[in-house]
């Protein structure tokens, strides 16, 4: 069974999104990084749109990937559903400051799910680092 390697090619393109619940409301914290690369084994190179003009969610295909690395985290936004009040949000924003996970715990909310995404080319490396497809920037 082979090792594949799968990364971003361009910067500030690996997104992982917490999705956060507590009494049948969710809101997203959304984090971006510079770099993020997944391995997976296949016997078959991975069947995948590198060119990834629409993003690509790791994890919703036939591949079992891996996360290896999330490097230089960036970036953070909130994003609400308008039924949350501003107050709740300020308090959870609050939390997160000072204590993060634990903070938001605190608060009865609970992180049941994160999605990881990457936008723009990617790469896809075999197990002994040849790219295989894609081009290095």
């Amino acid at each position: 069974m082979a090792i594949w390697s799968l990364s971003n090619q361009h910067k500030k393109n690996a997104v992982e999104i917490s999705l956060w619940y507590r009494d049948g409301v969710c809101f997203r914290q959304v984090h971006g990084y510079r770099w993020g690369t997944w391995t997976c084994e296949s016997d078959e190179q991975p069947d995948i749109d590198l060119k990834n003009e629409e993003g690509y969610e790791i994890g919703q295909d036939d591949y079992e990937w891996e996360m290896q690395s999330m490097d230089d985290g960036c970036w953070m936004d909130w994003e609400y559903p308008d039924s949350m009040s501003e107050e709740d949000r300020t308090q959870v924003e609050e939390a997160w400051e000072n204590d993060w996970y634990d903070g938001l715990e605190a608060l009865g909310w609970s992180n049941d799910d994160t999605e990881y995404w990457v936008h723009g080319p990617l790469q896809l490396e075999d197990e002994s680092g040849n790219i295989v497809q894609g081009e290095a920037e």
